[in-house]
């Protein structure tokens, strides 16, 4: 959209939308909107003032910035988004290497016991044998 000098005239709409970049829609859309009111009316033609070439140009440069804003906070989002992402998968491997951890400490200490019960079970075992032969001796003795 090349800026051209812009007289102090009037200007139809078709005017307008040429030296504006836009169709003749989005100026009348433009138009309406800001109820500007035509300079003249001839044989059925609007003509306005031509400032409504650099409100409407100025108009199109903020929608410019607001998307380009818009596209930068996009990727920014996107940028946290995969962030998260990463920290996420990295936590749930987390959770998994201290979930096979825990398991594999269960069984230890549940082998653990399993012995710790075995060797109760063969002192018992002793126990009673030592007080057998030593009932055994007595009779004897007696």
């Amino acid at each position: 959209m090349a800026k051209t000098q812009i007289e102090s005239k009037v200007l139809t709409v078709s005017e307008i939308a040429e030296k504006a970049g836009i169709t003749r829609n989005k100026v009348w859309s433009f138009i309406r909107r800001n109820k500007i009111k035509p300079v003249s009316k001839k044989s059925g033609k609007f003509k306005f003032d031509s400032k409504v070439v650099l409100e409407i140009e100025n108009k199109q440069q903020k929608k410019r910035i607001e998307n380009n804003k818009k596209e930068d906070d996009a990727g920014i989002s996107t940028t946290v988004l995969e962030i998260f992402k990463k920290q996420l998968e990295k936590k749930d491997q987390q959770i998994k290497d201290q979930a096979k951890t825990i398991d594999f400490l269960k069984g230890e200490i549940l082998r653990a016991r399993l012995d710790n019960q075995k060797k109760e079970k063969l002192l018992e075992d002793a126990a009673h044998d030592k007080e057998d032969a030593h009932d055994k001796i007595e009779a004897v003795s007696a």
